[in-house]
């Protein structure tokens, strides 16, 4: 009877467990349809919440309004669904998509600061876009996507020769495959600099602005490929949680468990790397998600990748509109969203470190 009384109480400290873990999911998805509702008003035009909130039910109903008889309703709608919801649904999904990147990394490279660009992916990106911006040169001779292209290309480069070095070196370790994505990251950013030192001052401004992080170039023609990307990269990566659990123990213990883990990661740093590429190339980049929503998840959920991942999916989509918002906000003064997460991740990250559940989820 002693021994069913114990086994029950953990069974209801098990269900308490998820359901905590559950709540502060539900939580970030409320706050993330919150901050969304309010993010599409933020448009040069005078819109409450609440009109924000009607135009996207109402659309998504199917309701439409003829402009001479409710011009109200009908600028609302066109205004909230041509101009402001293609950005915010992009914050979202590139949030999320970089939020599980910067998870999935920390672990496969068993570094608490490793984030979606840990390996080089950026500086292949900014190559690409910058030469095709500063030369001329593209793979997809498409006008914008032109840029995309090279952008998406050249930032696969840094990630395949890493597994190459992998497959060459058998047991390359973490901390080894962090070094040479620094090497390639490097590498890639000398090249650009030497292209960039060339050109003139209005090509040189175009290569610059196109490396900071900016939300305002997605639009409804661009954001199924942004979108169908990092769904299908996440949910392969949801089913590997399992996995990132084995290998947070070590490599060791993660083989003792009978994992692979060679295999395993080469497919998570493959996924991670084509869920970067997509994102980057149509955005540019965008600094802190990967790093900072990880360690916030982790510092209140712990480090079970189950909770973790799904979590950081949820969170990085707050932190991403909340920065565009301010942004557009800011919007005289043309503020790219890049610049506005390096002002509001840096202190918040500084402070997740230093708090006592930071030092333990960083050592």
């Amino acid at each position: 009877m002693e021994v069913l009384g114990k086994h029950d109480a953990f069974k209801e400290e098990y269900r308490n467990y998820i359901w905590r873990k559950t709540l502060f999911i539900i939580f970030l998805i409320i706050a993330m349809f919150i901050l969304m509702g309010y993010s599409v008003t933020v448009s040069g035009r005078d819109m409450s919440f609440w009109d924000g909130i009607t135009a996207i039910i109402d659309h998504i109903m199917g309701v439409t309004y003829d402009i001479n008889t409710d011009p109200v309703k009908f600028w609302n709608d066109y205004i909230v669904w041509e101009d402001t919801m293609p950005r915010v649904l992009g914050a979202i999904i590139c949030g999320a998509g970089l939020a599980v990147c910067g998870a999935a990394m920390q672990v496969v490279l068993n570094n608490p600061l490793a984030e979606p660009y840990t390996l080089g992916v950026s500086s292949g990106a900014v190559f690409g876009a910058a030469l095709a911006i500063i030369l001329g040169f593209s793979f997809t001779n498409l006008g914008t996507y032109g840029i995309v292209g090279n952008a998406f290309i050249f930032s696969l480069v840094p990630c395949v020769i890493i597994i190459i070095l992998v497959g060459i070196m058998k047991g390359m370790s973490p901390v080894t495959m962090i070094l040479a994505g620094t090497a390639i990251s490097y590498f890639f950013s000398g090249l650009t600099t030497l292209m960039m030192v060339r050109t003139d001052d209005d090509t040189l401004t175009s290569s610059f602005r196109w490396q900071i992080g900016d939300l305002s170039g997605i639009d409804w023609s661009n954001i199924w490929i942004i979108f169908i990307g990092t769904l299908i990269c996440t949910i392969l990566l949801l089913f590997m949680t399992k996995y990132l659990n084995a290998l947070a123990l070590g490599d060791k213990s993660a083989t003792s468990l009978g994992v692979d883990v060679n295999k395993v990661r080469y497919i998570i740093l493959i996924l991670s790397s084509l869920m970067v590429a997509v994102i980057l190339s149509f955005t540019g980049i965008i600094g802190f998600i990967g790093l900072l929503a990880p360690h916030m998840v982790r510092s209140i959920l712990g480090s079970d990748n189950k909770f973790v991942i799904p979590a950081s999916m949820c969170l990085g989509p707050v932190i991403l509109l909340f920065a565009d918002t301010i942004s557009r906000l800011l919007a005289e003064v043309d503020l790219p969203v890049g610049v506005v997460m390096m002002f509001v991740g840096s202190p918040i990250f500084l402070y997740v470190l230093l708090s006592k559940r930071g030092r333990r989820m960083m050592y």
